[in-house]
């Protein structure tokens, strides 16, 4: 199934909305959206995420807490009236099946009908949120400290994980909280109204009803065993995919290794004695030297800890046979992951979402920069994907002192110019036709070559000259940049400036809006 409809009301940046209208009509597209610093960006990904995240919350206040307004915890959007509830729905549909609706608001009922909601759960666990604070926290560590990850895993990736192995049942994370809690305490024979664990010195009692009871402490002990087991197994896996992802796609030269040390027990009758396993990421490989690079996390700069942690994540993502496959929503929502990664980076990063991610999730990836929004774009475009896509704008609106998100629907200059063609307003096309050419040429021309001698920036008829080269040597057909040039003398010269002398014509607008079509197909630039 997909996402059709995301109603977010009261909740974080989002004020009130219309109950029978929703914010977002998705209609089962992938997102892509450019929101400035304070617009509400973000609350599109935390909505999301607090939805499907609450079907994995022990306890309903750990729920209904986020929906009460002025609370420590609480994510009320600050200008609500308390008869206005707070709630989030998401509306998901698939063609011959009934429509399903995942809703939350602060209500007990509500509350607990998600939490043990187990499809809204499988929906979690198939789904990924990835941000640029999950990946900072894979390198965040002092010098001093080891570069044990084991607490990422635990919070980042355990609780939405299905290992079989394991269990077939329960993720990874709360088959670690059951053995954390260890076996299950039984009467002392000695002091018969004291509870304790079963414990190892049980063993050789004299008693039988203990000697039976020292078998409860070999069966966790078991469980402890496998558990450890295979997840080491399930770990090597993932390293070995994720190493394959850091050489073949990201093309570093280094290889990573997850190097795991068992979970410890130290059972007696009062205490657990657990000691959390240790997860430590080591560089076997760097540049074709062994064992280089003795503390990763001090050495790799930011760009580098970004590739592995997203090498990690997508080798766990591409990984069906432990997630949960026939979940109802398998959405990746991304939010300003990429902050830390250097523009080829990104563009390695978009391939593989866009080439091989978007056919198994429902992408909904959001941006504060407008050079990764506008390169995201002419990706999906060049692809032919853009019918697939729900392309948006927000932006911070403000009316009698109560900020609200303004969501508009994205549009390239030469979409604009196709609108007001359409409209007749022939000035207003050129215009915008001009952008569109003015867009080309600077994504077209390497930028050292967009300077004159003195270091000045070229004018539009400069640049042009420029593309007629860079067309011979990528075989460009030459004619396009000829018609770019006349248009400019004919068309947008005339159509930015006050020239009540010179007509513009319905249909040298028409050709030029075709020629801009056919260069941005061919150059795959997003005009």
């Amino acid at each position: 199934m997909r996402l059709h409809e995301l109603h977010i009301n009261n909740f974080k940046f989002f004020p009130k909305q219309d109950p029978k209208s929703p914010l977002l009509k998705i209609d089962g597209k992938n997102i892509l959206v450019y929101g400035e610093n304070g617009s509400g960006k973000s609350t599109i990904y935390w909505s999301i995420y607090t939805l499907l995240e609450s079907a994995f919350k022990p306890k309903n206040i750990d729920i209904s807490k986020y929906f009460e307004k002025g609370g420590k915890h609480g994510l009320v959007n600050i200008h609500a009236l308390k008869k206005h509830n707070a709630h989030i729905k998401a509306v998901l549909k698939e063609t011959g099946q009934p429509d399903v609706s995942y809703y939350l608001d602060g209500e007990i009922a509500t509350v607990e009908s998600v939490r043990v909601n187990s499809a809204i759960r499988e929906s979690g666990m198939a789904s990924d949120f990835i941000n640029y604070r999950v990946l900072f926290r894979l390198h965040n560590l002092k010098h001093s400290k080891e570069n044990n990850l084991f607490g990422w895993f635990e919070d980042e990736i355990f609780p939405y994980l299905l290992v079989a192995s394991i269990s077939s049942t329960n993720s990874v994370g709360d088959v670690l909280k059951v053995l954390k809690l260890g076996p299950a305490k039984v009467k002392d024979f000695d002091e018969i109204e004291e509870m304790v664990f079963p414990n190892p010195a049980m063993q050789h009692h004299a008693q039988e009803a203990v000697r039976k009871d020292f078998r409860k402490y070999q069966k966790y002990d078991s469980e402890i065993k496998k558990w450890n087991t295979k997840l080491k197994a399930y770990l090597s896996g993932i390293t070995t995919r994720a190493n394959q992802i850091l050489t073949n796609d990201f093309q570093k030269k280094f290889e990573i290794k997850l190097d795991y040390t068992s979970s410890k027990i130290n059972v007696t009758a009062d205490d657990l004695g657990w000691e959390d396993p240790i997860i430590e990421l080591k560089i076997p490989v760097y540049n074709g030297k062994r064992n280089a690079i003795k503390r990763p996390h001090t050495f790799l700069n930011e760009a580098k800890w970004t590739s592995i942690g997203l090498s990690i994540r997508l080798a766990i993502i591409e990984d069906w046979t432990n997630r949960p496959a026939t979940a109802q929503l398998k959405a990746l929502v991304i939010d300003d992951m990429l902050l830390s990664l250097d523009m080829s980076n990104r563009d390695i990063v978009l391939n593989i979402l866009l080439d091989r991610y978007v056919n198994d999730y429902q992408l909904i990836m959001l941006t504060h920069d407008r050079y990764f929004f506008e390169l995201a774009q002419g990706k999906i475009n060049a692809r032919n994907k853009g019918a697939d896509w729900l392309k948006l704008e927000m932006y911070e609106d403000t009316e009698n002192g109560i900020s609200r998100p303004l969501i508009l629907k994205s549009k390239t200059n030469l979409e604009r110019a196709k609108n007001f063609y359409r409209q007749k307003e022939f000035a207003a096309s050129a215009n915008h036709l001009r952008k569109a050419t003015e867009c080309f040429v600077h994504e077209y021309v390497p930028k050292k070559k967009q300077y004159d001698r003195n270091f000045k920036p070229l004018d539009l008829n400069s640049l042009i000259g420029k593309s007629r080269a860079m067309a011979r040597a990528n075989g460009l057909p030459a004619f396009l940049i000829q018609d770019l040039d006349l248009m400019r003398t004919y068309l947008f010269n005339p159509g930015s400036h006050y020239d009540v002398y010179t007509p513009v014509f319905h249909n040298d607008l028409k050709r030029a809006i075709k020629t801009l079509e056919q260069v941005s197909i061919l150059t795959s630039i997003n005009l």
